[in-house]
């Protein structure tokens, strides 16, 4: 997965992170392994600046959800834009959201952070496991 600047910067930091690269064929066996994750899918921070802070904000944002065990992959930019199409991602940076390996919710986009909680809440509810499954 070669990546030319800027894009490789942010994927240096995101892989510096531990997160797992993964491509469209991957996906699904990711999700029904890792039960509750998150894809971040990108596009070329030149013409969308916005996707370099979508680490920093998801990151933020799950730790709002701590009894959840998430697992984090992002797609390079040629597998994001192929991922994006399955599920009609139409505004870069965008988040898959897995829950119990389901595709609970998709974030398009950067948003304010009251407004990502807003939008995550319905991603998770229902779902929360009691402390004791954590």
């Amino acid at each position: 997965m070669l990546n030319d600047n800027p894009f490789s910067a942010l994927w240096q930091r995101m892989l510096a992170r531990g997160w797992q690269p993964l491509n469209a064929c991957e996906l699904d066996g990711w999700a029904s392994r890792v039960s509750d994750g998150v894809v971040l899918l990108s596009s070329d921070p030149r013409r969308t600046p916005e996707v370099s802070d979508n680490p920093v904000m998801i990151a933020e944002l799950l730790r709002e959800f701590p009894r959840f065990n998430w697992q984090i992959a992002m797609a390079d930019l040629e597998q994001s834009e192929a991922i994006g199409d399955r599920f009609g991602v139409f505004r870069f940076p965008a988040t898959l959201v897995y829950v119990g390996g389901e595709l609970r919710g998709i974030l398009n986009g950067i948003h304010p952070w009251a407004d990502l909680l807003t939008l995550m809440r319905p991603c998770v509810e229902g779902h929360i496991p009691p402390e004791s499954e954590r």
